[in-house]
């Protein structure tokens, strides 16, 4: 456990030391599955978990959307504030953990997450999970992007299919759509709808 902490902390602090460059998955660019799903929705509220430098969130405000987003790394989350503040957009942005949302109320239309999901280890998903439960929206959508786990890697990296096959008790998957990154090796998209029964 003590081991786990450590190891949680040294990947906190690279994952802030990434933003005094470009991180490399900091491209500045919202990607197209986020953009046809903005283009096919109405606005309403969304949350992006791992927000970055807000890029996304931007996106999201410049059409319509109320946008709340949460990082871990301090640095990420005040580019993105700055970032908003020179967008003139309003948006609640916190300094946080993904698998900690406790200051977070309401329920939102969207949960969006590109990458943070597949880094966190069983413990953490498992209290991600009841966040996505009290936070999504009837209705609502959670847009995962995430890298799958490979053979012979430990048991906490990437998505698997047993993350899937969790999320998918309270979630309907309704698309999902595999690819390949050059460095990570496989990925996938996934859209999940909440469907609560009355």
């Amino acid at each position: 456990m003590a081991a786990n902490r450590l190891g949680d902390l040294i990947r906190r602090l690279e994952f802030h030391l990434w933003y005094y460059r470009r991180p490399p998955w900091d491209t500045g660019v919202t990607p197209p599955e986020l953009r046809d799903f903005i283009r096919q929705h109405p606005p309403g509220r969304a949350l992006d978990l791992g927000c970055g430098s807000g890029t996304n969130l931007i996106a999201l405000a410049q059409a319509g959307w109320q946008v709340s987003g949460v990082d871990f790394a301090w640095r990420a989350v005040r580019i993105a504030r700055r970032r908003l503040e020179q967008a003139g957009i309003q948006a609640d942005i916190h300094l946080g953990d993904v698998a900690d949302l406790r200051g977070f109320r309401g329920l939102f239309d969207l949960i969006l997450d590109i990458g943070c999901y597949h880094n966190l280890q069983p413990e953490r998903r498992i209290a991600y999970q009841q966040n996505l439960r009290r936070l999504l929206a009837d209705g609502g959508t959670f847009l995962l992007y995430t890298h799958c786990r490979r053979e012979g890697t430990a048991a906490h990296s990437g998505w698997s299919l047993a993350d899937e096959e969790q999320i998918g008790e309270f979630l309907r998957l309704v698309h999902k759509q595999t690819g390949q990154e050059r460095m990570r090796g496989p990925s996938a998209w996934l859209t999940y709808r909440c469907e609560r029964r009355g």
